[in-house]
């Protein structure tokens, strides 16, 4: 499917705000998060693991930006892969959001700012007490989560002990 390029509507793609993250495999199955805030910021390779239809750029954004401002049930969804549910997405965008406003580059920062003020219970989706090793029942967010954190802010979790286990609580 080709759909012929329209200034006034791509205007409307740019003006238009999505904050979703979305977990997609490409062929080889391997996993990733895009978080999806602009529809034209995509690049094509996240168009292409977002939306199997569109014959081109335009026509793939095309297709997300209808799928997003028509609010369709996800059984109806263009978009391959599994959006977060909405108590997912909110937590981990308000983890982003702590990470990029004290401009921190490790997660034990953001988990130690979340801890001082008590406020875990903001993250009831994603909070964990962590084991690595010698320090047992840490507060932080699951593995699944931190993984999507990383990938959206392009971060590694090197540095840090190695988690032996956790407790979602």
């Amino acid at each position: 499917m080709k759909i012929e390029y329209d200034v006034e509507l791509y205007k409307k793609i740019a003006n238009f705000t999505v904050n979703e993250i979305v977990q997609v495999s490409n062929r080889k199955g391997h996993r990733s998060s895009i978080h999806i805030t602009n529809i034209t910021r995509l690049t094509w390779q996240q168009l292409q693991l977002l939306v199997s239809s569109g014959a081109d750029r335009f026509s793939k954004m095309v297709c997300l930006y209808r799928e997003y401002s028509s609010m369709k049930e996800v059984a109806e969804s263009v978009i391959k892969g599994s959006p977060l549910s909405k108590s997912e997405n909110d937590e981990i965008n308000e983890y982003i959001k702590i990470f990029r406003d004290y401009d921190l580059s490790k997660h034990h920062e953001v988990n130690e700012i979340i801890s001082e003020r008590g406020g875990w219970d903001k993250f009831q989706t994603i909070r964990s007490l962590n084991d690595h090793g010698k320090h047992k029942k840490i507060p932080g967010i699951q593995p699944h989560y931190f993984e999507i954190v990383c990938n959206i802010l392009k971060i590694s979790g090197e540095g840090g002990l190695s988690l032996d286990g956790y407790q979602k609580y």
